[in-house]
């Protein structure tokens, strides 16, 4: 009998812990760095992948290639002698940064996103043709729009709608106004000089775009994933979304 009663003890003591370690794992932490802010990403023009290969890259990177060159945006381009023609002026860029909030849960958490484009200029065949330059293709004339994918690992996570504090990874998301159209938009001004561009920029927050995605004390990692820089299509609306070419990409210019 005290036989019996110990291997039940035994057994209610698995049991328990079994019971402890599906919590534990229910509400489990994550690995995180200590700190991943500010992230910034120079842009680059963004070209055609090759699909149709006439020619082969120097070793040792000796892959196929295609020539020529194809810009993916059918509007939008910058400055460059040896190309469309005017000066490279162009430094554009993309900076995420994430501002600490107050110590609730409804605090003021957020992350910051900076597009800041210069000497932007029409593709010559586009539609978004502008102010006239010296050199060069003219200003550019439509909308630009910054779309990226996240992966969201945190803690405002349940089994029931409306989160809580499991901790989960999120299926990936492409960032949509206000959850309804695709990307940020960033407006565009055609400058007074005639040897540069049309200024674009998009200043705002994750929170201005998705009202409360941001959260205090949910401690979060977000992966990103394609980010790009769209032009506004053939008619520069960038909020019209079926026409808009990727314009824009990060990346490294070796001169």
């Amino acid at each position: 009998m005290a036989l019996r009663f110990t291997r039940f003890g035994t057994l209610c003591g698995a049991l328990a812990l079994v019971c402890l370690l599906a919590a534990a794992s229910a509400q489990a932490s994550h690995p995180r760095p200590k700190v991943a802010t500010p992230m910034y990403l120079s842009l680059v023009p963004a070209y055609a992948a090759c699909a149709a290969p006439n020619g082969t890259h120097g070793p040792p990177l000796a892959f196929a290639s295609c020539k020529s060159p194809a810009q993916t945006s059918a509007q939008a381009t910058v400055g460059t002698p040896d190309a469309f023609g005017g000066a490279a002026n162009a430094t554009d860029y993309l900076r995420l940064s994430y501002t600490v909030g107050l110590p609730t849960a409804q605090g003021d958490a957020d992350i910051l996103v900076v597009v800041a484009l210069n000497d932007v200029r029409c593709v010559p065949t586009g539609a978004r043709c502008g102010t006239a330059n010296a050199a060069g293709p003219a200003d550019y004339s439509g909308d630009v729009r910054f779309a990226i994918t996240v992966r969201i690992t945190d803690h405002w996570n349940a089994t029931a709608p409306g989160g809580g504090t499991d901790a989960a990874t999120v299926r990936d998301y492409a960032i949509k106004y206000n959850n309804t159209t695709d990307g940020i938009p960033g407006s565009c001004v055609q400058t007074g000089s005639t040897s540069t561009g049309s200024t674009c920029s998009s200043n705002t927050s994750l929170n201005a775009v998705i009202p409360g995605s941001v959260k205090d004390a949910k401690r979060a990692i977000w992966e990103l994933d394609a980010a790009r820089i769209f032009d506004g299509g053939a008619d520069g609306d960038g909020d019209t979304t079926a026409d808009n070419t990727v314009f824009l990409r990060p990346g490294i210019f070796i001169p």
